[in-house]
């Protein structure tokens, strides 16, 4: 069988009959396997046909799975096989297509040709639902008359459907997502497209705004008739680029076949509204050998106003492959998509969450929801809503559908512990000591017990998850009703709306009697706001505590941690605080950065380290914060470094450091050291992103500062730096970091010793000082080294270095006590 030629709906079928084999017994693939295989697609043109029709899916369905109930089972069985009639139904299928001019055999092809055979158990079954041959060809002729409503034949409409997708096709049979929160835009597009000139929009925002979903709209409204008049009846057709021009062996390939495209939808005399995602991949598509590309050949169509087209792309890739081309960039009228507010975006969500509910065959709460929108705005800074958060809610449904799919930690760890006396017992078995004896009669005893009580729970699990998949079901069943129902209403059929109106009502009495009688086994099938955390952690590298605490919480304990690491310059330290408080308050509205500080003192007094904790406690970043030393920025082009090169230098590839680290991850403190050695060209950088808080990349790229917190250090004993002054716009404070007094001196060096006991505590071993050691360890340091230099130099030259001695000597041993001396740490035990 060559699946190239079947659609990928049609090899989904033939998956799934093979995985109802298999979970049958049954020896051999047959008509049957294949019948309940089609109505067990998710999203089947046939399924959508029979329900039209006013078919009872769950019967038909139940009595197909009987069938094959009665059939005989082979247990163990190895291989499987394929029937002469799945043969036969594959071959009839193929005509069934080429008689159709369908480029691809499908899922009506199949099932058409399984009821050909009237003597089959399949057609049989059929029967009893009035669905014969004749009304599935009928089903056929009315999915081809679409074309004749478009003007163009059906060999032109399966030409449009090889290199694109039918937008009001999908929209009909209920296959599109809803689009909720863009009627404004929609209804922008409405307008454009009615204009006599210039009637072609063309989508502009960032990735991820929703550019596609607006189009997806337009389609969607104007298959429910809520269009203007003009428009109504059209259809929305996207073009596949990548489709386009694969296959395209020799020069003109791709111009042929994208004027057979054009023609095709020129000939329909604006019923075909052509729709082209990623609008700037065709300057240059298909271009090579001296052949035009495909905005050449579009542009007489457009000038000629011979079809209607909408376009979608990123203000970016707008400004640098369509704005230059004037001729082709006139045509447009543009339509600015922008980033929906966290109300607009949890709207959008609400409509579409029962598409991944139906997906995962989980239940999403609101809550995750909410926390999908507000985690996404403040952590995952690189993306836009509504897809961000989309994203989050999806991978959330896999997380939860993956857990459900294997077996409950509890009856995992139940199973092993079963294993594993049995394989002790395996062993006691030859074993002629009276304790062995005594040991596997307990062992008996137990295995029996637990063995009964493990197979109990064990097919409670299973009678749960059966349970809850026979929901998923009903509920997508129901979902499909709901779909005719709404199609019926919209087309006054009054005797199907009735009709479907009773077999909802169904479902739901079925849905709810199944709810009633469990749960058998406590099966987790909802998404929460605990989920999304976990999601939301791992795409941002923090830690999930810190997620789960509120803003007010965090940063009480922030501010307590960091006082207790940091001593001394209490000034500084509040300074920086109140700047991000009032940042994260969002009571003020400022276009600068979170702060700037200018730390200025002798070298050790610890300006750096200060830095390191505002990254650690208030920006959750164990790594250390972003630095850049000045001192290797003291040339013109070291700019360059930060931005990037621009054009035609060597390197203009690449991003810049500071630009792409910040646009990566904007929440985020960043240290320029030494910054008076910095060159003036890069000193005016800094100065004026620091008075901003935006500047451009070597891309053009806008990269915003407003959620970074800034320091400046200088290490100079002059309390008023030359620095100071071209820095002026841009600091919110300049502090002189005086050097430690020696009461200072001694809590620094407490704060050591407490880190190294903490560590030596993970090995087991104690460490412990007195008061008067302390004393007598600050009054000898050295007076002539400033800052932190004397607390650091006896930590690592005496501390550290004696207790690397005596532990390659293999005298610090877990359980040892250290006890700290002036000269040294003795181990005194």
């Amino acid at each position: 069988m060559d699946s190239s030629k079947f659609s990928q709906e049609a090899l989904r079928v033939f998956a799934e009959a093979k995985n109802i084999a298999i979970r049958c017994d049954h020896a051999e693939i047959t008509d049957l396997h294949l019948s309940l295989a089609i109505l067990r697609q998710k999203e089947s043109e046939i399924k959508y046909r029979l329900l039209e029709a006013g078919v009872d899916l769950l019967s038909y369905e139940r009595k197909l799975t009987e069938a094959l109930q009665d059939r005989r089972a082979t247990p163990g069985v190895s291989k499987l096989y394929y029937s002469r009639q799945y043969h036969r139904i594959v071959l009839v299928s193929g005509e069934i297509s080429r008689a159709s001019f369908d480029a691809y055999v499908r899922t009506p092809h199949l099932y058409l040709a399984i009821l050909r055979d009237r003597e089959s158990p399949s057609a049989a079954i059929a029967a009893e639902f009035g669905v014969t041959v004749e009304s599935v060809q009928s089903m056929l002729a009315a999915r081809l008359t679409a074309s004749d409503e478009l003007g163009i034949s059906p060999e032109q409409m399966e030409q449009l459907n090889r290199f694109g997708r039918n937008f009001l096709k999908e929209a009909r049979e209920g296959l599109m997502d809803p689009v909720l929160g863009r009627d404004e835009e929609i209804n922008e597009c409405f307008r454009v497209l009615s204009r006599r000139l210039k009637n072609n929009p063309v989508l502009i925002g960032e990735a991820g705004v929703g550019k596609t979903a607006v189009a997806e709209g337009i389609a969607q409204r104007i298959a429910k008739q809520d269009a203007p008049a003009l428009l109504r009846g059209r259809m929305v057709f996207s073009l596949d680029m990548a489709a386009l021009v694969a296959g395209t062996k020799y020069r003109g390939d791709f111009e042929e076949r994208l004027k057979e495209i054009l023609e095709i939808i020129k000939a329909s005399k604006g019923r075909i509204i052509l729709f082209v995602d990623e609008l700037h991949t065709i300057i240059g598509a298909g271009s090579g050998s001296g052949s035009m590309d495909t905005s050449n050949i579009l542009k007489p169509f457009l000038a000629r106003g011979e079809i209607l087209m909408i376009g979608a792309t990123t203000v970016e890739e707008y400004r640098r492959y369509i704005e230059p081309d004037r001729a082709l960039e006139r045509r447009f009228q543009k339509i600015l998509i922008e980033e929906p507010s966290e109300e607009a975006a949890l709207s959008m969500l609400r409509g579409v969450v029962s598409k991944y509910e139906t997906h995962h065959r989980v239940r999403i709460a609101d809550g995750a929801l909410i926390a999908a929108i507000q985690l996404s705005k403040r952590y995952i800074t690189d993306r836009y809503l509504p897809d961000k958060a989309i994203d989050l809610i999806d991978e959330a449904g896999a997380m939860v559908r993956m857990s459900m799919d294997s077996m409950p930690q509890e009856l995992d760890e139940w199973n092993r512990r079963i294993i594993q006396w049995e394989m002790e017992h395996i062993l006691l078995l030859d074993e002629a000591d009276p304790a062995a004896q005594r040991r596997r009669q307990t062992l008996e005893k137990q295995l029996a017990d637990e063995r009964a009580r493990y197979e109990e729970r064990f097919a409670a699990w299973q009678k749960e998850v059966e349970r809850l998949d026979e929901l998923s079901r009903l509920k997508e069943l129901r979902d499909e009703v709901r779909r005719s129902l709404e199609d019926a209403q919209e087309a006054h059929r009054v005797d199907d709306v009735k009709r479907f109106v009773a077999e909802r009502q169904a479902f739901d009495a079925k849905i709810a009697e199944i709810e009633r009688i469990g749960p058998h086994y406590p099966v987790s099938r909802e998404v929460t706001e605990e989920e999304i955390k976990r999601i939301v952690a791992v795409r941002a590298g923090i830690p999930l505590s810190s997620i789960g605490r509120s803003e007010s919480e965090k940063l009480e304990q922030a501010g307590k941690s960091l006082l207790a690491e940091f001593v001394g310059h209490r000034d500084a330290v509040s300074a920086v605080r109140q700047s991000i408080l009032r940042a994260r308050s969002g009571l003020m509205k400022r276009r600068r950065p979170v702060g700037s500080f200018l730390l200025v003192g002798p070298s050790g007094t610890g300006k750096s380290y200060l830095a390191e904790l505002f990254a650690k406690h208030y920006y959750e970043d164990e790594r250390s914060p972003l630095s850049f030393n000045m001192r290797e920025f003291t040339d013109k082009a070291s700019v360059n470094k930060l931005i990037g090169a621009p054009p035609g230098y060597v390197g203009h590839d690449a991003a810049g450091a500071l630009t792409e680290a910040v646009r990566l991850r904007p929440h985020r403190v960043i240290v320029f050291e030494s910054v008076d050695h910095a060159g003036a060209e890069v000193l005016s950088l800094i100065a004026r992103l620091a008075a901003d808080g935006e500047i451009a990349d070597n891309r053009g790229r806008t990269v915003d500062f407003r959620n970074a917190l800034l320091f400046f250090t200088v290490t100079s004993t002059d309390r008023d730096p030359p620095v100071r002054e071209l820095l002026r716009d841009g600091l919110d404070g300049v502090y002189y970091f005086e050097d430690f007094s020696l009461r200072e001196r001694r809590e620094l060096l407490t704060l050591r010793l407490r880190e190294l006991q903490r560590e030596l505590e993970e090995e087991q071993i104690e460490l412990s000082w007195d008061e008067a050691t302390l004393d007598a360890v600050t009054a000898g340091f050295d007076r002539a080294e400033s800052g932190a230099h004397p607390v650091a130099g006896y930590m690592e030259r005496t501390v550290l270095a004696d207790l690397a001695a005596k532990k390659l000597l293999g005298r610090l041993r877990p359980g040892a006590r250290v006890v700290i001396r002036t000269g040294g740490a003795d181990v005194v035990s």
